[in-house]
């Protein structure tokens, strides 16, 4: 069975996700274990035209920004939003426009989008491309894309990590050009490729390793590692505050330069660039303890900022930004392509559940960081107890095998965590 999902952005040895969409999972439990499964990636390529294949891009993406605008304010006015509708509307102006018949019908799908995701305006730094206006050539490394100056061949700059799966694609979907804030010029792929095959009874075979997201502890593994998430707290809210003096500024009519909005631009960029370079890079970290076969248990974690609150604007802010489900998805699509399988099940009471005898109470987890039982005086990191409960959650459905750290020989009150932490960048 073929599955697919939303693309993460691989650039240069990087990985960043998309816009993400929540995917669907039970109350209880969700178990993910395909044979022949498909990912689909987003590759980002840097070009490398000549100054005529530039002033060919240039004037596409301007020709095709037109046609978006166009196509839009026609929508507005007839209310009509339909791509079906709307192409009958728009088509025929649009290539009258200058705009091949592909690169029409993908304008008009970007503006036949759904209430809330419609823009407002097209600015000229992006083109569609599909598999018929795009096409891969791997022996020297080329693309070739359709502009309104006839079919050109770019020839394309790769790092290693682009080189191998771009070899090792299925198929290539389609892409999007975007111009880069210096002039640069890349070319988003987008990918099929084969992830490792998962038999039936491998993820039985496999151990589970349970991860407890939080805001302290980044993600605390039920095999005993735990990755420290104050370096990540304390960034955003030097951000926070940085953004707040460049608002009061804006603010005040006398200070509202070109040069503070710039740097109002720069700062949003700076601050998501550096969350998804770091969720990245612990994420590869949990994902090369995996074997092919290991099933990855998370909380299912839906609605979580609607059932719990937080004091204090600093304490609101760090809530509704810290990325839970941007972390779940980076470390999902990641444990599929190595082979591994992913199990939700449901939250209640893991950090309050005794993992020796079972009861559960409150009155259990003492502080943040601190678990002692009131029936058998067991005593651990908190974290590290709502782990292990994760883990024996997914085991009592049947999602893998009791892996280190999971029976009641290692519960005992010398068992040691081994913090880590990740590299400020």
């Amino acid at each position: 069975m073929n599955r697919s999902v939303n693309p993460p952005i691989i650039e240069n040895g990087r990985r960043r996700p998309s816009a993400l969409a929540d995917g669907w999972a039970p109350t209880s439990f969700r178990m993910i274990g395909y044979s022949g499964f498909v990912q689909t990636l987003t590759v980002r390529c840097t070009l490398k035209p000549t100054p005529e294949q530039a002033e060919a891009l240039e004037a596409t993406v301007e020709r095709f920004a037109e046609g978006c605008n166009h196509a839009l304010r026609v929508a507005k006015r007839t209310g009509t939003f339909r791509r079906f509708k709307l192409h009958h509307l728009v088509y025929r102006d649009l290539r009258a426009m200058g705009l091949s018949a592909n690169l029409a019908v993908q304008a008009i799908a970007r503006v036949a989008r759904r209430k809330g995701q419609r823009a407002k305006h097209y600015q000229p730094t992006s083109c569609d491309y599909d598999q018929r206006t795009l096409s891969l050539r791997m022996t020297d490394e080329t693309v070739s894309l359709t502009t309104v100056k006839g079919r050109l061949r770019i020839p394309l700059k790769l790092g290693n990590y682009q080189r191998h799966l771009l070899r090792k694609a299925k198929s290539v979907q389609g892409g999007v050009l975007t111009k880069g804030p210096k002039g640069k010029w890349y070319i988003h792929l987008t990918i099929r490729v084969d992830a490792p095959e998962v038999s039936e009874g491998s993820g039985r075979r496999g151990k589970i390793v349970a991860v407890d997201l939080g805001q302290k502890a980044l993600a605390t593994l039920s095999t005993g590692t735990q990755f420290s998430g104050g370096f990540l707290k304390a960034k955003r809210l030097r951000y926070l505050r940085k953004r707040a003096e460049v608002r009061s500024k804006l603010d005040r009519p006398s200070e509202r330069t070109k040069g503070m909005k710039r740097l109002w631009v720069r700062l949003s960029g700076r601050e998501a660039r550096f969350v998804h370079a770091t969720l990245h890079t612990l994420t590869r970290r949990i994902v090369d303890m995996l074997e092919p076969g290991d099933v990855l248990a998370f909380e299912d974690l839906r609605g979580l900022r609607k059932r719990t609150t937080r004091r204090g604007k600093v304490g609101r802010h760090l809530h509704n930004l810290w990325p839970y489900e941007k972390f779940r998805f980076l470390l999902e699509y990641k444990a599929r392509l190595k082979g591994a399988r992913v199990a939700y099940v449901e939250p209640k009471h893991t950090s309050q559940a005794c993992p020796r005898c079972g009861h559960v109470s409150k009155a259990n987890r003492r502080s943040q960081a601190l678990f002692r039982c009131e029936a058998c005086g067991f005593q651990h990191n908190a974290d590290w107890v709502a782990s292990v409960n994760i883990a024996r959650r997914a085991l009592a459905q049947g999602a893998g095998s009791a892996g280190p750290g999971h029976g009641q020989l290692a519960l005992v009150l010398g068992h040691r965590l081994k913090h880590l932490h990740l590299p400020a960048s």
